[in-house]
């Protein structure tokens, strides 16, 4: 296998982000209806994450994608997709620094996928046992299944350091039909290829980044994030609430809201390779919710979901030099659920 042909199997795997010592227990299905509110009388608090070292704790990630593309040419042409992927994350506290940012041993234990993608049904669980074409499959997913990682997480939840990935690119590489002897410098630059297109993404999702002020309940912060959508520069900026302080058993909880609010720049109007296109204002909408043990320092569960609507109007000329106008629509939504476990 040629070095190009590695960096693409990387690309495809981008494609797919009690507390006492030694577990934490904590239930993430709380539901709204056992919520209590708490009158804190007007104190503040700060969202911290509180790391121990010994501390292990567990996670769920399920994230459900849907797509729909339609293309109104000469007739009506339609593909849509559904995927829901589940991932349970152990942790481990290893060690908490002066500044209370903890370092953490990782493991993704189970990965489960079931999708649909035009009628045709495709499954797959670590749980069960796979036969040799299941694994060439999906070695993309066998790549990140039971293969420790550490991060190193602040007490704001930013996910700063992700090391310890050779053994991710050694269990990728034997799982292609022709291993290939990697050097120590391409080792390392397929690591940090891995780490930036998916596991520092996906760490970060069950480490929802906080606001280094104090809140009340109707605070209210903000994050920009930058990014790109085809022929658009977008600026997505979410707004972030303190909802309510709520009772989960004896500790203190911090209720919160997330809104997404988009901005964009680009030419919609324009010509590629004897292409014209008219892009119609992308339709972007997110909304989320997040509930932190405040006492405890962890989250309990957050659910976010976007959805981005894209059409154009393109128009190109046959082979008899007669323009053909086409119209082409993408939506696409995503959900992310994470609880504690």
């Amino acid at each position: 296998m040629k070095r190009k042909n590695f960096l693409i199997i990387l690309i495809v795997i981008a494609l797919m982000s009690s507390c006492g010592k030694k577990e934490v227990k904590l239930n993430g299905e709380i539901t709204k209806s056992k919520l209590e509110s708490v009158d804190l009388k007007g104190e503040k608090v700060f969202l911290r994450y509180k790391f121990e070292k010994g501390n292990k704790f567990k996670y769920k990630l399920t994230t459900i994608t849907s797509t729909h593309e339609t293309i109104q040419a000469d007739s009506l042409m339609q593909a849509k997709s559904i995927q829901t992927t589940t991932y349970i994350f152990d942790i481990k506290v290893i060690d908490v620094e002066v500044d209370n940012t903890g370092e953490l041993d990782i493991t993704i234990s189970t990965l489960k996928v079931d999708a649909d993608l035009n009628g045709q049904k495709i499954t797959f669980d670590t749980n069960k046992n796979l036969t040799q074409e299941d694994k060439q499959k999906f070695f993309e997913y066998l790549t990140i299944h039971n293969t420790p990682y550490r991060a190193r997480v602040n007490e704001f939840g930013e996910v700063i350091e992700i090391s310890r990935l050779d053994k991710m690119i050694d269990k990728l590489n034997s799982l292609q039909p022709q291993k290939q002897n990697l050097t120590t410098e391409q080792k390392s630059q397929y690591a940090k290829n891995l780490e930036n297109a998916l596991i520092k993404p996906i760490t970060q999702l069950i480490f929802r980044e906080l606001p280094q002020k104090s809140l009340a309940k109707d605070s209210t912060w903000i994050k920009n994030y930058p990014g790109q959508l085809s022929i658009f520069k977008i600026d997505n900026k979410i707004t972030y609430k303190v909802e309510d302080f709520v009772k989960i058993n004896n500790d203190r909880a911090a209720k919160l809201s997330a809104n997404l609010s988009c901005s964009w720049m680009g030419n919609k109007k324009g010509e590629d390779n004897g292409i014209k296109y008219n892009f119609e204002d992308p339709k972007i909408k997110g909304t989320g919710s997040i509930l932190f043990n405040i006492d405890k320092g962890i989250l309990i569960r957050a659910e976010t979901g976007t959805s981005v609507e894209l059409v154009a109007n393109l128009e190109l000329k046959n082979e008899f030099q007669k323009s053909k106008k086409t119209i082409r629509k993408d939506f696409t939504s995503n959900k992310n659920i994470i609880e504690i476990l």
